[in-house]
């Protein structure tokens, strides 16, 4: 099966030495990168254009520039730029280890009923010389969704010798670098009104109305950065990309469950969204005010 690779960039010139150098340590170099600059500086524009062109002295890549349309419409951009059946995301802070897309690829090759799939994913972050220092704590091993619906990145921040515990099913594949499968997925990626956050969880649930399956390959790791980390209150996240990503799960509540779904879940979801809404009110109620107006205005 052909493979294309898809990479979008915004402000990444730090990233890509690293990330081109284990692409091209990578066993299997029969795939087309594709990327697609979404909106960067100028002056990252003119580095990034230089390393792609480095990158691309003895590789197929397709480069493209524009203006900032965000992580789904920048993805959905290139996957219609192409025919390829299997497409690697991949995010310019990833680091591969050499077999990884060998590996990935040979097991959705060899399993037709897998839309998507992954292998474990650990996280890297800088030295004090500024190289990449790789750990072993957990970044994902695929995304999980607990009975209210909340998706989430399975045993994410927890030590990879510790994580026996969380042998929960794998519902979906994280953004962060999922093999998609075309033929499961159709002419569409990502949902552009999604613009960025949940549209990994949206197609999870698009793949499993299809009755197809996403997997977590055994014995194949890459490392991700991990440029926003966990917080009951947020920290560090902007409040545009907070109303986004609470907007885009309301999006995928209404879009994808059933009323099955809520007769069985909803003694679990109505109080967690309960909560939401409470902790919204108090903390940062135009966040709610604007889902709300938002969502209604768009009869979704």
């Amino acid at each position: 099966m052909r493979l294309a690779l898809h990479l979008s960039t915004y402000n990444g010139s730090e990233f890509l030495p690293g990330l081109f150098a284990s692409l091209a340590a990578q066993t299997d170099q029969d795939w087309i990168l594709r990327v697609r600059d979404d909106g960067s500086t100028a002056d990252e524009l003119t580095k990034t254009r230089t390393l792609v062109a480095e990158f691309a002295t003895h590789r197929r890549v397709d480069f493209v520039s524009g203006v900032n349309i965000g992580f789904a419409v920048s993805h959905q951009e290139m996957y219609e730029r192409h025919d390829e059946e299997l497409v690697l995301l991949v995010n310019q802070d990833v680091l591969f280890t050499p077999a990884y897309i060998a590996n990935v690829r040979a097991f959705m090759e060899n399993h037709a009923d897998v839309a998507a799939a992954a292998g474990t994913i650990l996280r890297w972050t800088w030295d004090t010389k500024h190289q990449p220092q790789f750990t072993n704590v957990i970044d994902s091993l695929g995304l999980a969704k607990a009975r209210s619906h909340k998706v989430y990145d399975i045993a994410s921040g927890v030590a990879l010798e510790d994580c026996t515990a969380y042998s929960v099913p794998v519902f979906g594949i994280s953004g962060c670098l999922p093999m998609y499968r075309r033929s499961a997925l159709g002419i569409m990626l990502f949902n552009p009104a999604f613009v960025m956050y949940k549209e990994d969880v949206d197609v999870a649930y698009r793949m499993q109305k299809i009755g197809m399956k996403a997997a977590r390959v055994p014995g194949v790791v890459a490392y991700h950065f991990r440029t926003f980390q966990f917080s009951i209150f947020h920290k560090g996240v902007s409040s545009r990309f907070q109303e986004l990503s609470y907007r885009n799960h309301w999006k995928n509540l209404t879009r994808h469950l059933s009323w099955r779904d809520w007769l069985r879940d909803g003694w679990a979801i109505l109080p967690f969204e309960a909560a939401k809404i409470g902790f919204f009110l108090f903390t940062k109620p135009m966040i709610l005010w604007r889902t709300l107006r938002y969502f209604f205005a768009k009869h979704v």
